[in-house]
């Protein structure tokens, strides 16, 4: 449908009926695999990361329809750090073979190396899903940075860190990701 303004041919805008549905199944595909890491590296527990990855992929999908695509990414990203199973480190946590560090990390601090180095967020964003300013989000992240014998920033142990998180990602079994959408959640966003 177009629209006439003098002096202008407008497009109907792109959230349309016609075009969310394919839209959304391609930004949901997009971002499963990051979000199921996120939610098991934030927890350290695969099953309580894919229920809290159902939740929140349920309540996005039931609500992208309202928001433009533009803040999809961000309305995303919120839901699933809010998702009450990611909010403190699971009694069952276990960490894969090269992210023990995260082990020990605060849970906040946790949170925004993921959305930095799983999910790929800027700080600008990642502050902004977190609810922090830009400047918090960064110590946050410096909390979060490993650090080498004399407390130093340890720019090998990070790209190492770095290295085995995109490891995680590619070694993600799909039926994994078809099983998250099917997990019964005990919450709502």
């Amino acid at each position: 449908m177009q629209r006439r303004i003098p002096g202008f041919l407008m497009q109907s805008p792109l959230n349309e009926a016609a075009v969310v549905p394919a839209a959304l199944s391609a930004f949901l595909r997009g971002v499963e695999r990051r979000g199921a890491l996120f939610a098991e590296l934030q927890c350290g527990d695969r099953d309580a990361g894919d229920t809290a990855l159902a939740a929140a992929l349920r309540a996005f999908r039931n609500h992208a329809g309202a928001l433009a695509m533009a803040e999809w990414p961000r309305r995303f990203w919120s839901l699933l750090v809010a998702a009450p199973p990611l909010r403190q480190a699971s009694a069952l946590a276990h960490w894969p073979p090269g992210l023990q560090s995260l082990a020990p990390l605060g849970s906040g601090a946790r949170r925004a190396l993921l959305l930095r180095l799983v999910a790929g967020l800027p700080e600008d964003e990642a502050a902004l899903v977190l609810g922090l300013e830009v400047a918090a989000y960064q110590q946050a992240l410096a909390d979060a940075c490993p650090r080498d014998a004399d407390g130093h920033p340890d720019a090998l142990a990070w790209r190492s860190l770095a290295e085995a998180i995109q490891q995680q990602l590619r070694d993600l079994p799909p039926e994994r990701l078809a099983m998250a959408e099917l997990m019964p959640t005990t919450w709502a966003p």
